[in-house]
């Protein structure tokens, strides 16, 4: 990926901050996702 422009170090943080917002963002829809699967596995199991 090249940069036409370098990225001022300021520019460079905020999209680093973006992508682990998503990032996280993303982790947590995971998470709850198999949250929700282990909750349906448990209630067949009984």
């Amino acid at each position: 990926m090249s940069l036409k422009k370098k990225m001022t170090f300021e520019e460079l943080v905020q999209e680093n901050r973006r992508q682990i917002l998503e990032d996280s963002f993303l982790l947590d829809k995971i998470e709850e996702n198999i949250e929700k699967k282990m909750h349906q596995t448990l209630k067949k199991a009984k």
